[in-house]
């Protein structure tokens, strides 16, 4: 009975094709033009892009406007402003950040930059939004729920979909450049341009800064070193039309990076200043063919992705590790368009591959490893008629080493009025163990686990969209169940190492979200709250707040001066600390915080404009992970031209 809703509703879309083919229908959505206007559509709840009001899920948006008002450097500063979002910083700008919905692991986000999956296999398939930064980037779709039916292992808690920056005049360029505190400083730069039937986007920038000590201000040496941080990211984006019905578009992607960090003490079990350096590369690739017929309901979407991150470290210049991984994905989709919605239907084939190397020293961590996996997808969004619309996924996995996995998701949208939706939605999710889990080895420290078990969600939703007063409300409840969670962190008897385990018991997390929002001629603010209850074996989860919440206002003082203000609070969180051998681990008690940032926005003519942003205001100290000094007060100024 389990697949029965998700079996009704594709047997429903396709008994509709008979009834839509004998008129003729509009052109697909696959091929639509380049003039789409991406604010009025998901392109993460389907693999065809529907409206934003037909999603049965907790939907959030990040568009141009606040990126440019916010005057944020990366990533996570606006993911703060999302529900059920959990950012856990290992030190400042440039040291790891990892993301956590909902309770969830940190590698059960998948993120996704202009349909390029971008997560790290190399460290546990987690995504370091460090290295992600927010220039020529001009929106962000963020939905919570299980997304695996749809977009594969890693979206067991949702998706962050990042969307570039596309050419919307004949020739644009834009040239900004920036300074700040802690020898922060920024250049970067972009062009783009488009005609009828070809477009192109090209954007690079450089961030470099001093940075601050990632340990302890008590346990620094003397005055504390500073680490550094530095990052050079290119961008480029093309597309080119065939015609009506057949066009192709491809995007590339290149991350240099370097950054400093800090390692434990063992005599203490805290973080301690070294002389450590990380090395990496990111590199991202992606080309899609969409092809259509005239006056058909089909059409068909052939793409190719490729990712790799690969970190190498150092200690005192001396190599001491590295870890690389690549993905491979080539994705045949057909989309049905009909009268009442859409069916997708195709294959996903993947292959990834691990490579670890280091010195040889208690053991050998040098290794490759690979794994395949071939799926069949489908997916479908109907409208039922009186406001009622269904929407379901469906994903069934051959691997090379696992079990065969089936993840699926159905969910119901109820448009009650033009101010009123309501939705509901059960989904199942896995999650294949990472190949650090499997087969990392770091002398000393950790040992892989070969016979750790996939891990498996079930999750149900309930929410409400809606408008009072003028005020736009979403808030949903939810109630997720993770089965065979992987604890990275058990201690191994007979090696004398820790290891990965499943857990013998399930981790229940359950929780509410609200967010409400409002936007005027001159005025856009937002307020969120959430609430999480996270716990495995009766413990409660790590590093996740039970309360937590963000507040933002935008405001369009004239024509000339813009200001923008958000205030983030995170709450009380636990984590694991590591004494000196042999006293055992204990559990200890984050405080929670606030971080109020703020930016002003000079516009001194269409061409030239100047702001100057504060994060982290009040200077508050804070730790998200025990022993790592979270990032200090910034103030940063900088100078746009575009032309």
């Amino acid at each position: 009975m389990k697949h029965t809703l998700l079996f009704l509703a594709l047997g429903y879309s396709v008994s509709g094709q008979a009834l839509a083919a004998q008129t003729p229908q509009a052109p697909s959505q696959s091929v639509a033009s380049f003039d789409d206007e991406l604010e009025t559509i998901s392109i993460t709840g389907s693999r065809s892009p529907i409206a934003q009001k037909y999603v049965a899920g907790a939907l959030s948006v990040i568009d141009q406007a606040q990126i440019e008002a916010s005057g944020a450097l990366d990533l996570s500063e606006l993911l703060r402003t999302i529900p059920s979002v959990n950012i856990s910083q290992s030190g400042p700008m440039g040291t790891l950040r990892e993301i956590r919905f909902r309770g969830s692991e940190s590698n059960h986000v998948l993120v996704m930059l202009d349909g390029v999956e971008i997560n790290d296999l190399g460290q546990g398939g987690l995504i370091d939004l460090s290295h992600l930064t927010l220039a020529n980037i001009s929106r962000i779709e963020v939905l919570r729920g299980p997304q695996s039916a749809l977009w594969g292992s890693a979206a067991v808690a949702g998706i962050i979909s990042i969307t570039s920056k596309t050419a919307s005049d004949s020739f644009s360029a834009n040239l900004a450049a920036g300074y700040g505190n802690k020898n922060t400083a920024q250049v970067r730069g972009a062009v783009s341009g488009r005609d009828d039937n070809f477009s192109y986007s090209l954007s690079l920038a450089h961030l470099n800064t001093d940075g601050e000590n990632i340990a302890r201000p008590s346990v620094a040496s003397g005055d504390g070193e500073d680490d550094g941080y530095k990052n050079t990211t290119a961008y480029a984006k093309l597309a080119y039309r065939f015609s009506k019905h057949n066009r192709i578009d491809a995007n590339a992607r290149l991350v240099d990076y370097k950054s400093d960090f800090d390692s434990t003490d063992f005599s203490t079990g805290l973080i301690a200043d070294a002389n450590n350096v990380s090395n990496g590369e990111q590199h991202s690739f992606g080309v899609n063919w969409y092809f259509s017929l005239p006056k058909s309901i089909w059409s068909q979407q052939l793409s190719y992705q490729y990712s790799d991150q690969e970190n190498k470290n150092f200690s005192d210049a001396v190599f001491s590790g590295s870890t690389k991984g690549e993905k491979h994905r080539l994705v045949y989709n057909h989309t049905f368009d009909i009268e009442s919605g859409h069916v997708n239907v195709g294959i996903d084939a993947v292959d990834e591959q691990y490579t670890q190397a280091g010195p040889v020293t208690f053991g050998d961590p040098n290794q490759q490893q690979d794994n395949k996996t071939l799926s069949f997808i489908a997916d479908t969004h109907q409208r039922l008629g009186a406001g009622l619309s269904i929407s379901a996924s469906y994903r069934a996995d051959n691997n090379d080493e696992f079990d065969n996995a089936y993840s699926y998701r159905v969910g119901l949208s109820f448009q009650a009025s033009d101010t009123i939706k309501t939705f509901i939605s059960y989904g199942k999710a896995v999650k294949n163990p990472s190949f650090t889990e499997r087969f990392g080895f770091f002398p000393g420290t950790f040992l892989g686990n070969e016979a750790l078990e996939p891990e498996s969600s079930r999750s149900f939703e309930l929410g409400i969209d809606t408008s009072i007063a003028d005020v736009d409300v979403q808030a949903s409840w939810y109630r997720a169940k993770l089965q065979d969670e992987i604890l990275g962190f058990v201690f191994d008897a007979d090696s004398g190492l820790f290891t990965a385990q499943n857990a013998t018991e399930d981790s229940e997390r359950e929780g509410i979200e609200i967010e409400l929002s409002r936007a005027l001629k001159q005025w856009r603010w937002s307020l969120s709250y959430a609430y999480l209850d996270a716990s495995e074996a009766n413990a409660v989860e790590l590093r996740r707040a039970r309360h937590s919440g963000s507040a933002w206002l935008s405001y369009d003082l004239h024509t000339k001066h813009s200001v923008y203000v958000q205030a983030d609070y995170t709450g009380t969180r636990f984590d694991r600390f590591f004494p000196p051998f042999p006293a055992p681990s204990e559990v200890l008690s984050l405080d929670n915080y606030w971080l109020l940032s703020a930016n002003y926005r000079y516009n001194y003519s269409e061409q030239i404009s100047a702001s100057v942003r504060i994060s982290n205001a009040l200077d508050e100290q804070f730790e998200d992970v025990i022993g790592f000094s979270g990032q200090s007060r910034r103030i940063f100024a900088s100078l746009n031209y575009r032309w």
